[in-house]
């Protein structure tokens, strides 16, 4: 028992995609972020641990309703688009 296979099975499924790739590529995405903007000669390890010291957890997540927002879209139009082409060629 399931989801029948349409357009809202597409999109719920791709703004799931869109949330699992926010949650995982975030934090690697601030860290990207915080080391290119680093002071020569500043440290990596201790911008690390005085993010986690002043902002906790949270600080890895900044920004994440915009990244979750600019995924969670691009899925949908990238697998409704998809479906459409897939049945065209089907």
């Amino acid at each position: 028992m399931g989801w029948a296979d349409g357009t809202l099975c597409t999109i719920f499924c791709a703004m799931t995609s869109g949330l699992v790739c926010t949650v995982v590529g975030s934090p690697v995405d601030v860290l990207k972020t915080r080391l290119m903007n680093l002071p020569p000669g500043e440290s990596a390890v201790k911008m690390v641990t005085g993010m986690v010291a002043n902002e906790g957890v949270k600080g890895f997540y900044k920004g994440f309703t915009a990244n979750f927002l600019r995924l969670g879209g691009w899925n949908v139009a990238m697998f409704l688009t998809f479906e459409q082409v897939k049945k065209v060629f089907a």
